[in-house]
């Protein structure tokens, strides 16, 4: 077949010359068949070098849709893209399955930014701690005392919540 004007011929590797790129200095992924070169990327990647170290040398769509904000997708092609695709690329039905469900999440907005949810959880988390310290320090009651100790107890929560929950947001 003879190539069309304006159309490169696509360069591919197998899954064994990519499972080749798994060392510190030479880390290749994977992303929907196309090949990523994160060796420079990974001392300022975000989530640590030890993520890229980890899953270097195979196919990592279902994590880095899983562990990245919509907006990542727009640095792979223009900063890590190698060239070259993943010529025995097969996705898995599981991975069928969550691709799918993501999809339906992103559609129906679950993934869109809320508003100022995070800043009323801090100013929730400032309040309820002002209120345990004032229960404690400022009352001799036992009731005051319990309630101040349950009241920390939520905050503690409350508090873990946000910080879990910030991970997937881009607030």
């Amino acid at each position: 077949m003879a190539a069309v004007k304006g159309e490169t011929t696509k360069k591919y590797v197998t899954s064994e010359e990519l499972k080749q790129h798994n060392k510190s200095g030479d880390l290749w992924i994977s992303i929907h068949g196309k090949v990523y070169d994160v060796s420079d990327w990974a001392k300022i990647h975000p989530g640590g070098e030890g993520p890229l170290l980890t899953l270097a040398g195979q196919d990592v769509t279902d994590a880095f849709i899983a562990y990245h904000p919509g907006t990542a997708w727009q640095y792979l092609d223009s900063r890590l893209f190698t060239g070259y695709y993943l010529k025995d690329f097969e996705m898995s039905e599981v991975s069928k399955d969550y691709r799918r469900l993501v999809a339906e999440f992103s559609k129906s907005g679950m993934f869109e930014k809320k508003g100022h949810h995070v800043m009323y959880s801090f100013v929730a988390i400032a309040v309820m701690m002002f209120l345990c310290v004032y229960g404690v320090l400022r009352t001799e009651s036992t009731l005051v005392h319990l309630g101040s100790g349950c009241l920390l107890g939520l905050l503690s929560v409350l508090s873990a919540y946000v910080g879990h929950d910030s991970g997937h947001s881009e607030d």
